[in-house]
């Protein structure tokens, strides 16, 4: 079993601090649309910005495994939220990678690496909304 750990202070203000994995007193409030502060990390942003590096971690994890030689990788995710019955929520998560890499078949590749880590991102399948991940081929 792992078990991830953080830990946040605050004083009262509308900002605090977050520590974690060697991160020391990262600044953490609401985001800007909720009255907060443009100079926090905020934690929908950080949610949304660990649906796309997960994905883009366990790409590479595969693309190893394939022997795929991935020189770039540049994603681009949009994460909706719009007020349901139930509340607000994250309604969808759109995820555009383009991928620069050499080989044979990179096409099928990259399609198949595509489908592994929408298989295997960790934190993607944790979400109760659809995740669209596409990957390209940058020329």
């Amino acid at each position: 079993m792992t078990v991830f750990k953080n830990v946040v202070r605050c004083t009262g203000t509308n900002t605090a601090t977050l520590t974690m994995s060697g991160i020391k007193d990262a600044a953490i409030g609401a985001p800007v649309a909720y009255g907060g502060r443009a100079d926090t990390l905020n934690p929908e942003e950080l949610f949304v910005a660990s649906i796309n590096s997960c994905l883009m971690l366990v790409f590479y994890h595969f693309a190893q495994k394939l022997a795929v030689d991935v020189q770039s990788y540049e994603s681009h995710i949009e994460a909706p939220v719009e007020k349901t019955k139930d509340g607000l929520r994250f309604t969808h998560v759109d995820v555009q990678a383009r991928v620069r890499a050499t080989g044979e078949d990179l096409s099928d590749k990259a399609q198949k690496l595509a489908e592994l880590a929408e298989r295997y991102c960790l934190i993607s399948n944790a979400l109760s909304c659809p995740v669209n991940y596409h990957v390209s081929l940058a020329e």
